[in-house]
């Protein structure tokens, strides 16, 4: 009996999500986490490795630098490598790469030794994210995609929370050596476990000419006692038929001013994301407020953005990115702007810390959701990476932006004033999004071009 060619999308639309595919998403999430983690172990080893190897910390801002430029060449690099070799592959390889290169830090005791592994260190962090986004977007029901996303995107924050937590037990204890002892043999293990345990893109795998063999196995994972209806299936992928380099897609067919503008939010979004981590601390003390409850609203503002990053998805999945993401965002501007006028009431300062935290926590991981379902499968890991390594490139501006009004004699209220203003670039940025024409694929019933994030709402 001939049975017409299913998409394979629609199979993952219509089915529950199950047992194996949770797990799919357990091993990215702990993957962001341990992200998280390594990300910010520097900081909270800067002061014991400055008085340890003989550096200044004045000159812990260029080890910084080196690994948030580090994961932005990543960004830019694996995306479009994944989409061409495979997502499992590559996210096993950026794993391994930012788990040697910690577990090498320890013994880097110059600095530039330090910035070289730091750069390469981040190499890899940058590399891992897009990866595991497209991948679990592509196993995850559609209109679920921005709730998962953004449910995976806040280990990132919980990664930095369970890394302050531990290097105030470890490095007491142990030294703070054994902090990138630790964030380097975890994500080791689970370069291992994604090689062995986690399936490889079905769209990747469709386009090969041996591949039905390999979704069909798959699809019968995710199927349970289904699979025997399954067994004479032919799958293709419906979405875009990618041609060329994925990136010059990225730029043509339309999407030109579109991707252009998400990346304008992505990198407004993540200047002031990092300017709310590494520079609140500073600017309050600056304003009189005491070490401890600096790191009070610090922590506030982490478990704002915990918070905020696992709704953001959801709130895009429900209510649509164009009313959504303006709206965080400008209520993340309100937020932020007053920090340096509350100084002298930590409850007030508390809320608008915690509340700056979950608004612009949200916005990010409505970006990425955004993202992830802006672009067709074969350029989604490309898409992806891009956004992120424009919003990489806006963690490395952030801090020397603020650096710079500092040093030209602004006040610290008028710093967080300004402060606001990238929150409101990004909802402009989103708002005209709405307004452009998108690519259009006429081929396909399926097309997962920016206009399907456009047709959200």
């Amino acid at each position: 009996m001939y049975l017409p060619p299913t998409n394979i999308a629609s199979v993952i639309d219509a089915r529950p999500l199950g047992a194996y595919r949770l797990r799919i998403f357990a091993v990215c999430f702990l993957i962001v986490l341990m992200d998280g983690f390594d990300t910010q172990a520097i900081g909270f080893a800067a002061k014991a490795m400055s008085s340890s190897l003989d550096i200044p910390i004045a000159l812990f801002g260029q080890v910084f630098s080196a690994g948030l430029l580090g994961a932005m060449i990543g960004a830019f690099l694996f995306g479009p490598l994944a989409d061409r070799f495979g997502r499992r592959r590559l996210l096993a390889s950026a794993i391994l790469i930012f788990s040697v290169f910690s577990l090498l830090t320890p013994h880097a005791h110059t600095l530039p030794d330090l910035l070289l592994v730091r750069f390469l260190a981040g190499l890899g962090l940058g590399g891992a994210i897009p990866n595991l986004l497209s991948l679990s977007a592509e196993y995850t029901p559609r209109p679920m995609r921005g709730m998962m996303t953004g449910i995976l995107y806040a280990g990132f924050p919980l990664g930095g929370a369970v890394g302050a937590l531990a290097s105030s037990y470890i490095m007491p204890h142990y030294g703070w050596p054994a902090l990138f002892y630790l964030g380097g043999l975890l994500p080791m293990c689970l370069a291992l476990l994604v090689i062995a345990s986690l399936p490889e893109s079905l769209p990747f795998l469709l386009r090969r000419k041996d591949g039905q063999d390999a979704v069909h196995a798959i699809v019968a994972r995710i199927a349970g006692r289904q699979s025997a209806l399954v067994r004479h299936v032919t799958y293709v992928d419906a979405e875009e038929n990618v041609r060329g380099l994925p990136f010059r897609q990225l730029l043509s067919r339309g999407r030109l001013v579109p991707t252009l503008l998400l990346w304008a939010g992505f990198f407004m979004c993540f200047v002031l994301l990092i300017v709310l981590v590494l520079w609140t601390p500073a600017l309050l003390r600056g304003e009189g407020v005491g070490e401890q409850d600096a790191a009070i609203v610090v922590a506030l503002i982490n478990l704002g953005s915990v918070a905020g990053t696992a709704a953001g998805g959801r709130l895009v999945d429900r209510f649509g990115p164009y009313l959504t993401l303006p709206l965080l965002f400008m209520l993340g501007a309100l937020s932020v702007s007053p920090l340096g006028y509350f100084t002298q009431s930590l409850t007030s300062l508390a809320i608008a810390a915690t509340l700056s935290g979950f608004f612009m926590g949200a916005g990010s991981s409505g970006l990425l959701s955004v993202a992830v379902m802006s672009y067709p499968s074969g350029m989604r890991a490309t898409g992806v990476g891009w956004a992120m390594a424009l919003g990489r490139m806006g963690q490395v501006a952030g801090p020397l932006l603020v650096g710079a009004l500092l040093a030209s004699g602004f006040s610290i209220k008028t710093i967080f004033l300004f402060s606001a203003v990238p929150a409101a670039i990004a909802a402009v940025a989103i708002l005209v999004l709405r307004t452009v024409p998108t690519a259009q694929d006429d081929t396909s019933a399926a097309d997962t071009t920016l206009s399907v994030a456009q047709n959200g709402q």
